[in-house]
């Protein structure tokens, strides 16, 4: 059975693979790589982060980004595709959480409980980010 990194289909490699490198844009143009951890629903890429982030800054100036399957440490092993990204309102963030479970078990389920905690300790929660590939 082939691997999702090597499949014909590079849209199915993205959404499919174990980790995304997703590429967002400095106000300058220069790219910025980071490997995360992305979940499939309805055709998008679903994924968190910490609201601090570099990647989260630059995504409040432009929604441009691009992604693509890569390893753990952000070495890619197909096609960079171009997409739009969008930082996911506080009530969309279940929605983002059941997703990355779903996808990465118990890994994801530790991640998510202790957002929660946080959360009711009323401290930040983590943030989310929904990836759309451009036709």
């Amino acid at each position: 059975m082939p691997d999702a990194t090597t499949s014909a289909d590079p849209r199915a490699a993205i959404l499919t693979a174990q980790y995304v490198a997703l590429t967002t844009y400095r106000l300058d143009g220069r790219a910025v790589v980071t490997p995360v951890w992305a979940a499939a629903r309805d055709g998008r890429l679903l994924i968190f982060s910490n609201p601090a982030a570099g990647k989260m800054k630059r995504l409040n100036n432009s929604s441009r980004a691009s992604v693509a399957p890569c390893t753990w440490n952000g070495t890619l092993t197909g096609a960079q595709l171009p997409a739009t990204a969008r930082i996911l309102a506080p009530d969309e963030l279940g929605g983002m959480w059941s997703a990355l479970v779903k996808k990465y078990g118990l890994q994801a389920g530790a991640f998510r409980l202790y957002d929660r905690v946080r959360g009711l300790l009323r401290m930040r929660v983590s943030a989310g980010i929904e990836v759309s590939l451009t036709p």
